[in-house]
């Protein structure tokens, strides 16, 4: 089951926030955790499995770690927080990258593979973010019942947003029932619907009719480029949306994941507007334990590289995420070359351009199946080994999609929206009827099915 199909809107969602209002407060927590492991085994029961054995022996790995923290025991502790983490890095190494790494060692019909389970890689970071803030002394406390929510959270499990263990402890606390938040909640549950199943969904079509082809004329190829940059964006915001809005519509709050990232003035500001998130793991959790920037320039770069090199293999076990994961640490580093009197001097416009186009050029990698396709791509894109093509067909056909997504993942329209809620009363009616039309096209889309499942579901 996931959040874009009808039985989810029209079924589960629903009814589910029927009984979680109906029941008392003191039962919600567990009424949530049991809403979430149905969700996870409606698709593969056997998930379960995974997650009872990773949930207790965390749990009970964490427990040792508060005993042995309180009781002075800096060793041991540090021996159980150690090989809590490689146990959890090794389920993840052996369900997502066994085939990858057997491959590179020439032993790929040496190991068993195993279907992945549901949100495997989002579930890991879960409980790295447990084991560290429990063996830093966050002071917080370690609950089952909280815990095994955190791990299970199911707006959250498949494609995040990433919550650390103190955070969402904080957000449990914070649980708060207001008109306002539920309002929100609808709101942007319809408009991250809306992005999946009427634009992703229909970016999909020019994708899919391009993707297929080994070469490409130079306009096709483009497009090519062009529809994938914004149909993942599309995709994974319009997930991140519903997320947000689910746990709003339960009293919640998950941090943003996106900040519209393709107005960007760097590639450092662009990894601050795309998957926050993840970002902020990495920053918390990998790049300041290793001395962030602290150490000099030189430790800093060197920092960045293995934060970049992590990034693209937890995207997917092949060499295109290593390279897209270390293009953008070679542009990052570059980015952090440019002097300030420099920037001053040059237009903003002319970063936002520059930053869009080398992401833009990153997702290349990031689609394509083998580095020599990505390549293909590239050539094609600047006139090398094109073929006759229909640029003109496409065009006609989708560039008014192209337009109409360029212009949605601006800030401007929701600059625009938020001066006139604030100015016109009579504003808050047109904002009604624009979601039950959103709400209407996303459910003509989903009867149609004409959307894909969530890209980011398969990292």
């Amino acid at each position: 089951m996931a959040f874009h199909q009808l039985i989810f809107v029209y079924g589960f969602l629903p009814v589910m926030l029927l009984l979680y209002r109906l029941i008392s407060p003191r039962i919600q927590k567990g009424y949530l955790l049991i809403v979430s492991l149905i969700f996870i085994a409606w698709g593969n029961p056997v998930d379960l499995l995974y997650l009872a054995a990773v949930i207790l022996f965390n749990y009970l790995s964490g427990k040792q770690l508060l005993q042995l923290r309180t009781r002075g025991k800096g060793k041991t502790a540090c021996f159980v927080f150690v090989s809590s983490l490689a146990a959890d890095l090794a389920l993840l190494i052996y369900f997502k990258y066994i085939g990858f790494f057997g491959g590179m060692f020439g032993a790929d019909d040496f190991f068993i593979g195993l279907a992945v389970p549901l949100g495997i890689s989002f579930v890991t970071f879960s409980l790295i973010s447990f084991l560290c803030d429990v063996y830093r002394g966050e002071e917080v406390p370690v609950r089952f019942l909280d815990f095994a929510l955190y791990v299970t959270f199911f707006p959250k499990i498949t494609s995040g947003p990433i919550a650390g263990y103190k955070a969402f402890l904080d957000m449990l606390k914070r649980r708060e029932y207001k008109r306002s938040r539920h309002n929100l909640g609808v709101e942007r549950f319809v408009v991250g619907l809306f992005k999946k199943t009427v634009i992703a969904g229909n970016l999909n079509l020019l994708y899919t009719a391009l993707a297929g082809n080994t070469a490409h004329a130079a306009g096709e190829a483009w497009m090519l480029a062009l529809s994938y940059t914004f149909m993942l964006y599309f995709d994974f915001s319009g997930y991140s949306d519903m997320a947000l809005g689910i746990a709003a519509l339960l009293g919640y709050e998950l941090p943003e994941n996106f900040d519209h990232p393709y107005v960007s003035v760097g590639v450092a500001d662009f990894w601050r507007r795309w998957h926050i998130t993840l970002g902020r793991f990495f920053r918390d959790y990998l790049y300041i334990p290793l001395g962030g920037n602290r150490k000099g320039r030189g430790r800093k770069i060197f920092n960045q590289f293995v934060v970049f090199l992590l990034t693209g293999l937890w995207h997917g076990a092949n060499y295109t995420f290593l390279v897209w994961g270390l293009y953008h640490f070679v542009f990052i580093t570059l980015d952090g070359l440019i002097p300030e009197k420099v920037r001053t001097k040059i237009p903003k416009t002319v970063f936002v351009l520059l930053t869009f186009l080398e992401a833009m050029v990153g997702w290349v990698f990031f689609f394509s199946d083998s580095l020599s396709q990505a390549f293909t791509v590239l050539k094609n894109m600047i006139g090398i080994g094109t073929v006759a093509g229909a640029t003109s067909y496409y065009l006609a056909a989708f560039g008014p999609l192209l337009l109409l997504a360029a212009l949605l993942s601006l800030p401007l329209l929701h600059t625009v929206d938020r001066r006139m809620q604030r100015k016109y009363n009579w504003y808050e009616w047109l904002r009604v009827g624009a979601l039950l039309l959103l709400l209407f096209l996303s459910t003509a889309a989903m009867v149609s099915d004409t959307y894909t499942t969530f890209l980011y579901a398969n990292f």
